[in-house]
């Protein structure tokens, strides 16, 4: 009796790690990698089972890789660059290009340049993309960081503190560019269009290690679900619609702006990578030494740039 109680506890254990193994659990924000594979019918026959979990923003999806109660998520560089700096077991597997970030401000506003936002206050979220363009927008202009007042608050709260005129001007993304235009009649001062910007697929180093596989077989859907976004964007822009419960304009106009084009070349990426820590190492939000080649997993690219198959 003991031998077949072991025996059985043996096969229990063997048929759970089998369907852990089997099972892929993603941390995406709204709108994002989801909702552009789903339109893209990238995840039908999918021969795993994918756990979706969705958030807000970065910070708590970082949060929960780093916890290892994800096996990958969706986040951009400038939110990576802290989350490893600080510790995390984390490299980015896979790339796109992200045009969506924008300086945000009333349409009366006086703000036209960044040179305008100096002594002004700025609401983003901590270590976000949209902190890390304010950062790079000062640097190129030869002003100091503290140039303005950073107010750090969520992605909503930043675009109600715009409304209300606690705050100056917001940098933030898509969708809440587009339906700070449209819905409050806000006006874009400074586009990222001109700013590419990094938007990753990433995973831990455990699930790396041991789903591979899976991973490598999501990051060739999420490439071909983007390309397809890029090249539908009516399409793409009707699945957001409904998923986010957006108006239609609004919907196109965040497709549209983001141009999630894929990007495979690793040193490009990697180029990309290492300006959005040296833009925060420099502000000394993180300390000095890190290199993008610590961030991005190699082995999941190609190195000349074309496009796998």
């Amino acid at each position: 009796m003991k031998i077949t109680l072991l025996a059985c506890s043996l096969l229990l254990l063997t048929v759970t790690s089998q369907a852990a193994s089997n099972e892929l659990i993603v941390g995406d924000q709204k709108g994002n990698a989801r909702a552009v594979m789903s339109a893209a019918g990238e995840l039908n026959n999918v021969p795993y089972e994918i756990k979706w979990y969705e958030f807000p923003n970065a910070a708590p999806l970082l949060e929960s890789l780093n916890s290892q109660h994800l096996d990958a998520g969706l986040v951009g560089d400038g939110p990576l660059s802290f989350a490893v700096a600080a510790g995390a077991q984390i490299r980015a597997i896979q790339a796109s290009q992200y045009l969506g970030n924008a300086i945000v401000v009333k349409n009366n506003s006086a703000l036209h340049s960044i040179a305008d936002l100096k002594g002004k206050k700025v609401a983003t979220v901590k270590g976000s993309s949209g902190q890390n363009m304010v950062l790079n927008a000062l640097h190129e202009a030869g002003l100091p960081d503290d140039s303005v007042s950073f107010v750090f608050t969520t992605p909503s709260e930043a675009t109600l503190a715009l409304d209300n005129g606690a705050v100056d001007a917001v940098a933030t993304w898509e969708p809440y560019v587009s339906f700070a235009v449209a819905q409050s009649g806000d006006r874009i001062a400074i586009d990222g269009k001109n700013s590419p910007v990094s938007n990753y697929l990433v995973a831990t180093d455990s699930a790396i290690a041991s789903k591979r596989e899976q991973l490598a077989d999501f990051r060739q859907r999420l490439i071909r679900a983007r390309a397809w976004g890029v090249a539908h964007p009516q399409a793409y822009a009707s699945e957001i619609a409904k998923l986010l419960r957006l108006p239609d304009a609004v919907a196109l106009s965040k497709v549209q702006r983001e141009n999630n084009a894929p990007v495979e070349d690793y040193a490009l990426v990697e180029k990309r990578q290492q300006l959005a820590i040296d833009t925060f190492t420099r502000g000394g939000l993180i300390k000095p030494g890190l290199k993008a080649d610590k961030l991005v997993d190699a082995s999941f690219f190609n190195p000349n740039g074309a496009a796998k198959p």
